[in-house]
């Protein structure tokens, strides 16, 4: 980067990341953060467009835009970031919700459809224990697509770090992620964690129970009070703890990204930015405009405007994420936030 670019440029110049979609497959995949993170919907949900279709049948026919037949970036085959932050440009928005995105294609994924991709794919895996509220657990064992994804900070080896679990949905989405960031020059991701433990007596959501037919009795002595001499009825158990997309399997806390020449690219220090602030559009600008600074807003601007995940955290959004960026599928939601 000659020069930096100017603040109009870089109020403006999210506009083509927010046009473009992600080429190929992006792709993602220590526990640093004790405390669990927890992020609800937002107020209103982008409704999905009419006739919007999941990319893959639970079958397993044809490809998820792994290695051929990817489909040509939105903007014509431009380039994901051509111009970057000096091309100014429309405003920066977030996609509307669709039931063909990347994130909902991945989320509604049944195991063996997964498991099935991953093998198309030739994804390095291996099955992994030690995850009970993980649907596919799996552990990466290799690059994807030239890019390691390593654990940070965890004091058991590798091969036996709960932090490096995944679920397979997550698995492929860091596939696709990993194919961006070696456009980028990256060959290094460094993170926190994927899995982390759940709260105690967590259980891993499951469909509501059916109600029972109109007109049918409940069952004997259900909701009445306990007779003289006899015991009464127990009380409802407490509901369990919800579990977090962590303790799922299917989110990851990024502290770095490391190129080929030895270059880091650290959130914690290079991210520059402010609490409430937007990471992408008008009034994202770094505090200070370093080209580390400002190539990281390039990367998660083009992340959340792909539909990868449904949900992307910076450091902007809360004190605790000042050190890492996080990324999460959430296999029933229908919208995407970006904070």
């Amino acid at each position: 980067m000659s020069a930096l670019p100017s603040r109009r440029a870089l109020t403006l110049g999210a506009a083509l990341i927010g046009a473009a979609a992600l080429l190929t497959p992006l792709g993602i995949a220590s526990l640093r953060h004790a405390s669990e993170e927890r992020v609800d919907a937002p107020a209103a949900a982008a409704p999905a467009p009419p006739g919007a279709a999941t990319a893959l049948a639970d079958g397993g026919d044809g490809p998820l835009d792994g290695d051929a037949g990817a489909p040509a970036p939105a903007d014509g085959g431009a380039g994901l970031l051509d111009g970057g932050w000096d091309a100014g440009g429309a405003r920066f928005e977030l996609p509307a919700w669709s039931a063909s995105s990347r994130a909902a294609t991945y989320g509604a994924l049944s195991a063996d459809a997964c498991d099935r991709e991953m093998k198309r794919r030739g994804i390095p895996h291996a099955p992994a224990r030690g995850a009970p509220l993980v649907d596919r657990p799996i552990r990466i064992t290799g690059p994807l697509r030239g890019v390691t994804f390593r654990g940070d900070g965890v004091a058991k080896p590798r091969s036996a770090s709960p932090f490096d679990i995944a679920d397979c949905r997550l698995v492929l989405a860091l596939d696709d992620l990993a194919a961006f960031l070696a456009t980028r020059g990256i060959v290094e991701v460094v993170h926190f964690s994927m899995h982390r433990p759940g709260p105690a007596g967590a259980v891993a959501p499951t469909k509501a129970p059916a109600k029972p037919p109109a007109g049918k009795k409940t069952l004997h002595g259900a909701g009445k009070a306990a007779k003289p001499g006899e015991r009464a009825a127990k009380k409802p158990a407490a509901a369990p703890g919800r579990p977090n997309q962590h303790a799922l399997g299917l989110a990851i806390d990024v502290a770095a990204f490391v190129k080929a020449d030895g270059a880091r690219f650290d959130v914690k220090a290079d991210w520059l930015g402010a609490i409430g602030a937007p990471p992408c559009g008008p009034g994202s600008e770094p505090t200070a405009p370093s080209p580390h600074a400002l190539e990281l807003r390039e990367i998660i601007c083009a992340i959340s405007t792909s539909g990868l995940f449904n949900v992307v955290l910076t450091p902007n959004a809360n004190e605790a994420h000042a050190d890492h960026f996080h990324f999460d599928i959430k296999r029933d939601a229908r919208y995407f936030l970006l904070e």
